[in-house]
């Protein structure tokens, strides 16, 4: 039931890729459409996706799916990604010229569908899931009784900065008064480009029963450290890997196992040529995508997360939701937060000697990975869904009580309807 006894028609809006892809971001776009229309609340649940069908994550009936593309090809090109990898290199001018002549018309262009359902659906708040989604809205005329957008980033605070790099980019983000990350140590560097209001809400980490966590204490022929997440290189799951060389000699009843969907198809082959000339095939292994996460961290041993750009890891905490003690990396943002160095795991330099001292310390000792897996279960406690989802709404309904954007053109009040 809504909080607040009102029901708001909400629209989550994903420009990326949502039918079949398995990210973070996209779970949480699912489970949080599903929380917010059980407690009432007109939820659409809106894609731009060239694919047809639904969701890799589920989503409830109740929650109105709308894909604005499905057409199976994508008729609009998306700018090259090579120039993107470039682009923080060159200067400010062709970052101006770039965006001018493609990456806004390209925006503009696939936000047309999304503008005019917002004309039709008039909802009371829209949420959308990556900066980059505001673009395809900008200079666009929204309904004047539409009251609220807010920008919801989900990674780091140094990948803001990096897509707000020209004077005309941060113009078109500061028109948006409201934009939501994770957690609030973001706050300071995003405040050095954009000037509106800054909401720091997690992500949901699922509580479990204790028969579902990790039994550490329970002696097994062969241990295993994990990691879930995109194979890709910033991931480096080469890390882990070459971190394991230098150990598995010396620990034949311990192996490796990768979960996750790869990203270019290029880091794959380096991995898999990896495991090959370094020996370890058999001891290290490319699992793929897994339905069935939280079972298979239940089944391991030790968590290895060694990402160099994190929002809010939903793997990571998960991992520490079971039970299991976890390795990162330092310099990372967020997971030097959600890791407590020397409590719920540890923190390594980013190099394979200190990662594998790291990992060393744990699989040599097995109390000392009960002890820190327990901690990380209880750590995990404060992001429950009730109360992780009370925030949002709460978030939503303010946001509902005053006129937003004048960039959009919004300067009429709604009033949002009774709960039945």
């Amino acid at each position: 039931m809504s909080l607040f006894g009102v029901i708001m028609k909400i629209l989550f809006y994903i420009g990326s890729n949502l039918v079949n892809a398995v990210g973070g971001a996209e779970r949480v776009f699912c489970q949080m459409a599903d929380a917010l229309a059980a407690r009432g609340h007109d939820i659409y649940a809106v894609c731009n996706d060239p694919r047809s069908g639904r969701p890799f994550y589920p989503l409830d009936e109740q929650v109105h799916f709308i894909n604005l593309d499905g057409s199976g090809e994508r008729p609009i090109s998306k700018p090259a990604t090579w120039i993107k990898g470039l682009r923080p290199f060159l200067p400010s001018i062709c970052k101006e010229m770039w965006d001018k002549h493609f990456e806004f018309p390209f925006y503009r262009k696939r936000g047309e569908p999304l503008v005019k359902l917002i004309r039709d659906l008039q909802p009371d708040v829209v949420l959308l899931f990556w900066l980059e989604d505001y673009f395809s809205i900008l200079r666009q005329p929204i309904p004047s009784n539409m009251l609220a957008v807010v920008v919801s980033h989900r990674s780091s605070a140094e990948e803001v900065t990096r897509l707000i790099d020209t004077r005309e980019r941060r113009g078109i983000i500061n028109t948006c008064p409201h934009f939501h990350v994770q957690l609030s140590s973001f706050l300071p560097e995003i405040q050095k480009t954009y000037d509106g209001r800054i909401h720091a809400i997690p992500n949901v980490v699922p509580q479990l029963e204790p028969k579902d966590l990790a039994d550490l204490t329970v002696e097994k022929p062969q241990k295993t450290i994990v990691m879930v997440s995109r194979l890709c290189a910033e991931k480096q799951q080469h890390l882990v890997i070459e971190s394991f060389k230098r150990l598995a000699e010396d620990y034949p009843d311990w192996k490796v196992e990768f979960y996750g969907p790869h990203g270019r198809k290029k880091y794959l082959r380096q991995l898999e040529k990896m495991i090959t000339r370094l020996d370890l095939a058999g001891r290290v292994e490319l699992k793929g995508i897994t339905e069935r996460p939280l079972e298979i961290l239940r089944n391991g041993d030790i968590f290895a997360f060694p990402s160099l750009r994190e929002g809010f890891s939903n793997a990571l905490t998960e991992a520490m939701a079971v039970g299991l003690p976890c390795v990162g990396l330092k310099t990372t943002p967020s997971v030097n937060e959600l890791i407590v160095d020397g409590v719920n795991g540890f923190l390594a330099e980013n190099t394979p000697e200190d990662f594998a001292q790291k990992l060393n310390i744990l699989m040599d000792d097995q109390n000392l990975r009960v002890k820190m897996g327990n901690a990380g279960h209880e750590m995990m406690k404060v992001y429950a869904p009730e109360q992780i989802y009370d925030q949002w709404e709460k978030l939503l309904f303010d946001l509902t009580q005053s006129s937003q954007s004048p960039f959009l053109n919004n300067t009429a009040n709604t009033t949002v309807r009774k709960a039945a």
